[in-house]
């Protein structure tokens, strides 16, 4: 892990909630259902949630705005998008900021190795940190 990579892992982790800080039932169910057990296995989490939503509606995608553009023609609004390791490098991160600064998202699930990425919007914009 670069100097980078874990300067950004000891600020997720200072600025990091519980479900505490939850205030949407449902993504209070969904936390406590999926995320809590398997926040620290990605891969695990990434297969709960194709078994969840469906595996079509689980869009991986690496840390670039530009993918995260091309994408958005075959959205639809259950879809989810996973963007895998936002904080490998500056690079990463920078296009990740400007993903996550994109009004096109909705909820945003920052777990660090990946990020979960809601556009659906019946739910309350929120972005949380576990």
């Amino acid at each position: 892990m670069n100097i980078f990579s874990q300067k950004h892992r000891l600020l997720h982790s200072i600025k990091k909630k519980n479900e505490f800080s939850i205030h949407s039932p449902y993504m209070f169910d969904l936390y406590n259902r999926l995320i809590k057990k398997h926040k620290r296995n990605p891969i695990r989490l990434i297969h709960l949630f194709q078994e969840e939503f469906g595996e079509k509606n689980i869009i991986l995608i690496s840390s670039s705005y530009d993918e995260f553009q091309a994408i958005q023609t075959v959205l639809i609004e259950k879809s989810i998008i996973i963007i895998d390791k936002p904080y490998q490098c500056k690079d990463s991160y920078n296009e990740f900021l400007k993903i996550i600064s994109d009004p096109r998202r909705i909820v945003i699930i920052d777990l660090f190795k990946i990020v979960i990425i809601f556009q659906n919007s019946k739910l309350s914009p929120q972005k949380y940190r576990f």
